[in-house]
């Protein structure tokens, strides 16, 4: 008699863990010979206005493109595991309502060059933003790319939290520091990343020692994670596991009075059935992995795209976030 509220649990988890698309292209943007002169920026305003709107524009055909030309839009569209998120978003397209989608289109105005890296070594950057059209959300994307020859692709892209906010970068004509080592940040990115993860852990989340200010991912990470729980007490359990994967970048704000760094987590929803009843997993779960029953368990994996302000002094703060799922089992 439980198993209808299997299976709209496993829905619900299935539903909640899917994110937006990541933004991408398919153009070869920023290839050009190294700058000389006065060092400044990286690029100058006019040639990241160009590149963020070739990478921009081109990330919604990436998009879009079904089958191996879809992928071969991605593969030039995006690197790392932003390249790993976009592939599974593709894949799981078929089974994301029309709201689901609506919701990652993107306004048709210009992207914003916010800041890039200062100087004529590699690797560069460029923080560049963007607007949902529905929700009228800022999108930070960060842009990369390690050499001369390499064309800047998107490395991470996460859609800002309500109320949040990043103090200004320098012009882009000055260009910005880079991240570097984190050195003269109130903590280390790598510290900060692996004590974020830690909190979040469900139902048992570690003692840090990092302190973070509150955040509305993190909040409602909880709140759902305890919701769905709470609602399964004979039937099954969960339990969330959050690794830290990579610092992807950064570039340093004006003065250099912090930094926006952006992190990757890689969280593990593990679901133990102790009913006995046969459980129907989503659509989104079914399409990973081909299952249509579960009689035991089921892990699901989900990277965390998340940016925080990092200051020199004070509490870091995640200002964005988005979670992509991209791997499930069961049995």
């Amino acid at each position: 008699m439980r198993q209808p509220v299997v299976r709209r649990f496993v829905s619900a988890l299935g539903a909640a863990l899917l994110a937006v698309s990541l933004a991408g292209c398919a153009t070869v943007a920023g290839v050009r010979a190294a700058p000389t002169g006065t060092v400044g920026g990286a690029v100058q305003p006019a040639q990241a206005q160009s590149i963020a709107a070739q990478v921009i524009g081109a990330s919604e055909k990436a998009a879009a493109a079904p089958g191996p030309e879809g992928d071969a839009l991605r593969a030039s569209a995006y690197t790392g595991d932003a390249l790993t998120a976009a592939t599974a978003d593709a894949k799981l397209a078929l089974a994301l309502s029309q709201e689901a989608k609506d919701a990652g289109a993107l306004t048709t105005a210009a992207p914003v060059v916010h800041a890039v890296s200062r100087g004529l070594s590699y690797p560069r950057s460029m923080i560049v933003q963007t607007t949902r059209a529905t929700s009228g959300l800022p999108v930070l994307n960060l842009l990369t790319t390690p050499d001369v020859r390499t064309p800047y692709r998107i490395t991470a892209s996460t859609q800002m939290l309500p109320s949040a906010s990043v103090k200004a970068f320098d012009p882009i004509a000055q260009g910005s520091p880079d991240l570097g080592d984190g050195s003269g940040l109130v903590t280390p990115p790598q510290e900060l990343a692996r004590a974020y993860a830690a909190s979040l852990a469900f139902p048992a989340p570690a003692a840090v020692e990092v302190t973070f200010a509150s955040d509305a991912f993190a909040d409602g990470l909880r709140a759902s994670a305890t919701s769905q729980a709470e609602g399964l007490p004979d039937v099954a359990t969960l339990t969330q596991q959050h690794e830290p994967k990579a610092i992807t970048g950064g570039l340093r704000v004006r003065g250099n009075a912090g930094a926006l760094v952006f992190a990757v987590l890689d969280r593990t929803d593990t679901l133990v059935n102790k009913s006995g009843a046969t459980l129907t997993p989503s659509a989104k779960f079914t399409a990973l992995t081909g299952l249509s029953t579960l009689t035991a368990e089921a892990h699901l994996q989900t990277l965390e795209f998340v940016a925080l302000f990092v200051p020199d002094a004070g509490k870091a703060v995640v200002v964005g976030a988005e979670e992509h799922l991209y791997a499930a089992s069961g049995t």
